[in-house]
């Protein structure tokens, strides 16, 4: 590996990218390294982001609605970040701000493990190559305006009529400000509803798809959203946390089979 007496310059500029946020969905390109030599001292830090599906402001509501989730990893030695990188998974990236100036992405688990600066650079380049694309079809989670994200909120509306019943509004209600795409209303709303027995917004959501698919021909495993490729890549680090060796995604796997409308760090998810 090339090393650069250019740190803080490089660590500038990279951590200047994140703050601006942008719409591009491929991860910051991989910067110089550090002048540590021994390695002592050194870890990495996968830090999960989240905000709620389909809303334009900051934060996480609820764990029962569907998040964006995007990924950033930091290498540190010695107290001295080495490099940083993130996976924006098709959505939001770390330090965009939403139109009050709030960052949209509230920081929600981290995985931390401590390697040879090495080995843990290999490990953010195995990072950057993480993800569910290609084995399976991804399916936007952070935009209505997405064709079959805006078809998936139509079937799920019809499950909502069939299968919710709020007391802080009428479900008809509910169903109403779902299809105009005013999450923000339903957001408030939905802590004051119940649902029928054995149904649930994530099950609604897989019949919505299945809905979508069958009229495709294609599979409900055949599609993935932006947790899918979050959970991949924590499985990643956690992998290397575990056996202290750099693997590889495999996108084949199931983790990538199916979509995860519902990811909240430390349930048991990615472990």
């Amino acid at each position: 590996m090339v090393r650069s007496p250019a740190l803080a310059l490089a660590t500038s500029l990279t951590l200047a990218a994140a703050l601006l946020g942008g719409c591009a969905d491929d991860p910051a390109p991989r910067q110089a390294e550090s002048d540590v030599t021994d390695g002592d001292g050194c870890s990495a830090t996968l830090r999960v982001l989240q905000k709620d599906a389909y809303k334009e402001t900051a934060g996480r509501t609820s764990p029962a609605w569907p998040p964006h989730t995007t990924t950033q990893l930091d290498v540190t030695c010695d107290g001295e970040l080495v490099y940083t990188t993130f996976q924006a998974n098709h959505g939001t990236e770390p330090g965009a701000v939403d139109a009050a100036g709030d960052v949209v992405l509230v920081e929600t688990g981290t995985v931390e493990v401590s390697g040879r600066e090495d080995d843990l650079l290999d490990l953010a380049e195995a990072f950057e190559a993480c993800s569910c694309d290609g084995a399976t079809t991804f399916l936007g989670m952070d935009s209505l305006e997405d064709e079959v994200a805006a078809q998936l909120v139509g079937e799920v509306a019809t499950y909502l009529e069939a299968n919710l019943a709020c007391t802080a509004a009428t479900t008809a209600e509910v169903v109403g400000w779902l299809r105009e795409g005013a999450i923000e209303k339903v957001l408030t709303v939905l802590p004051s509803c119940t649902w029928a027995d054995g149904s649930s917004l994530e099950a609604g959501l897989d019949e919505a798809l299945a809905a979508i698919v069958a009229a495709t021909g294609d599979v409900l495993d055949g599609h993935h959203v932006c947790n899918n490729d979050a959970i991949l890549q924590v499985e990643l680090v956690q992998r290397f946390e575990a056996t202290g060796a750099v693997g590889a995604c495999d996108a084949a796997s199931d983790t990538c089979r199916g979509p995860r409308w519902l990811y909240t760090p430390g349930d048991g998810a990615a472990e």
